[in-house]
């Protein structure tokens, strides 16, 4: 099919679909100053056709690459099978908004890895979109079988969009494999589903490469079911808000953190988790040294989950000249941590810390006012011996009450 040529066109007026865009969408698009309706195209315009279990691949390709900055795209109501992989790369102020029920869907002889690639782009909006991939990656992961990815970008928003069904990272936000490609920053993701997926994650995928991941992500409001988060990097890197989500029924650890300086979880729920509720640790693939630290898990709710909170400072290949500074854990709530999974009584611990190399772990270590379910199969604390400078005070150990 041959590409729409921009000028034969017509533009449509926002009033024939906008009763199908979700009103949280709505208010999102208006609300961003660079969006104009004069630059409003349908996806439909070019030749793709939902539901008809046809590849759209070329359809889409063929909008996504006539759009200048500050068009707005919008996918109709519908499913639209992907066959392979769509590129956005080299722009800035795209915005690609669902109608309620548009659908991008991988085919099942899908050729490629990533369903969207986006690279080197600054301030893209992509809401109220439901992408779906081949596997079940919470269950089975399948690496290399993928959903979005944004490389090296800048001010990019995701929102109320669903992610679900990749066997690898439904959702990567990192900095390109290779040398003097932009740093990625900026990023926002509100009130998004990612489901049945092995992560979302900031890490690159890339062997050999030792890219940063994203600098100052912010996570608020979404859905992890089935899905872990990691906040990962091969670099040194900074800022990551992670507020107000739930992370619930993961079958491996719900959080993952590694070579963040300047990570905050506050207010999050945690329910029904197979693994960690938070784990923290160096990343082995870095080819340098990488100072991080300032890691606070504040006011969270966890229940009925194997296990809490696991804090490693130092693997043993590494060669530390000082600690790692500020760590927080406060005022959460544990509920229902049982500690299976392991015999020995070490691990048996809600909040651990331990490093691999003597004599430098952590400083600064803040335990301060959480709440612990004092019948679970877990101890609560455990510090290492390397760490210094150890606050630990007003925790309280509740007991269960028959008939509560």
């Amino acid at each position: 099919m041959a590409a729409i040529i921009r000028e034969n066109v017509p533009m449509p007026k926002l009033g024939q679909f906008i009763m199908k865009i979700p009103l949280f969408v709505i208010i999102a698009l208006f609300a961003l100053p660079t969006l104009s309706q004069d630059k409003v195209y349908r996806l439909d315009q070019f030749g793709a056709i939902g539901n008809d279990s046809q590849d759209d691949s070329q359809a889409i390709q063929s909008a996504l690459s006539s759009l200048n900055p500050g068009d707005i795209l919008v996918i109709p109501e519908g499913t639209y099978d992907v066959c392979q992989t769509l590129y956005l790369t080299n722009t800035k102020q795209i915005s690609l908004i669902g109608s309620q029920g548009a659908v991008l869907r991988k085919c099942a002889d899908f050729i490629g890895e990533y369903l969207l690639y986006i690279k080197e782009t600054q301030n893209i909006f992509i809401s109220g979109l439901h992408f779906i991939g081949l596997n079940n990656g919470d269950i089975k992961q399948v690496w290399g079988e993928q959903g979005v990815y944004l490389a090296s970008t800048s001010g990019s928003h995701l929102s109320n969009n669903t992610f679900e069904n990749f066997g690898d990272a439904a959702l990567r936000v990192t900095t390109g494999p290779n040398q003097g490609e932009s740093l990625s920053q900026d990023a926002t993701l509100f009130a998004n589903t990612f489901r049945n997926c092995s992560q979302v994650t900031t890490t690159q995928a890339t062997q050999g490469s030792s890219a940063p991941g994203t600098q100052n992500i912010a996570f608020e409001y979404n859905l992890f079911q089935g899905c872990t988060l990691k906040l990962s990097s091969r670099r040194q890197v900074q800022g990551a808000l992670v507020l107000h989500n739930t992370f619930k029924d993961i079958s491996s650890a719900a959080l993952e953190v590694n070579y963040y300086t300047d990570v905050s979880v506050k207010d999050n729920k945690f329910d029904n988790i197979t693994g960690y509720v938070m784990n923290v640790y160096p990343n082995t693939r870095a080819e340098q040294p990488v100072h991080w630290g300032n890691v606070e898990f504040h006011n969270n709710d966890v229940s009925d989950s194997t296990m809490g909170i696991r804090l490693q400072s130092f693997s043993a290949n590494e060669s530390p000249t000082k600690s790692v500074k500020n760590i927080s854990v406060s005022h959460n709530r544990f509920s229902n941590i049982t500690c299976e999974g392991t015999n020995e009584q070490k691990y048996k611990k809600i909040i651990r810390t331990y490093s691999q190399k003597n004599g430098y772990s952590f400083e600064n270590v803040n335990i301060v006012g959480n709440e612990y379910d004092g019948e679970s199969g877990c101890d609560f604390l455990s510090i290492d011996t390397s760490s210094e400078k150890i606050k630990i005070e007003e925790n309280t150990k509740t007991l269960k009450v028959d008939g509560n």
